[in-house]
């Protein structure tokens, strides 16, 4: 996988030679605009690049030990909506980044399964968990794909 990668870089850095910079730039948030709205696809799915699915969502349960809400119920609510990444996008290339610290973290956490704090008991100690990883961004094979569709866009002299 990482060296079909490095062949369409190498491939879309020869495309990339030949325009100016600011047909360079108006191509790089095209690009970021496709593969930002693929992985939105993809989380709200709860489906990880690679096609496989996420790790499920443990039940929420209550003081009373009743189900608040139950397993595997979807999540990343915030994380589905195009305000919750930012492209930034330049001559020489594309970012898809949070667009703020609080959806940073709550990827991060995930991306990495991490531990973070979820909440506190009445006596003020801190209650944390460990959350599994799941990956949120990511270049599936669709995605590449859909790169050499934008790249291929690019060679229309129609294209605007």
């Amino acid at each position: 996988m990482s060296e079909d990668l490095r062949e369409l870089e190498q491939w879309l850095g020869r495309i990339q030679g030949g325009l100016a910079p600011g047909r360079r730039r108006a191509a790089a948030v095209k690009l970021g605009q496709a593969l930002r709205r693929a992985n939105r696809m993809r989380i709200g799915a709860n489906i990880e690049p690679d096609g496989g699915d996420m790790e499920k969502r443990k039940p929420s349960v209550n003081e009373r030990s009743r189900v608040r809400q139950k397993a595997g119920s979807r999540m990343f609510r915030r994380l589905r909506l195009a305000k919750a990444w930012k492209i930034e996008a330049d001559a020489d290339g594309v970012e898809i980044v949070p667009a703020s610290a609080a959806i940073d973290r709550v990827a991060a956490v995930h991306q990495f399964g991490e531990t973070d704090r979820v909440g506190r008991l009445r006596n003020g100690r801190v209650i944390r968990a460990k959350y599994p990883e799941r990956r949120l961004l990511g270049i599936s094979d669709q995605d590449q794909a859909l790169i050499v569709e934008v790249a291929a866009s690019l060679l229309d002299p129609d294209a605007g």
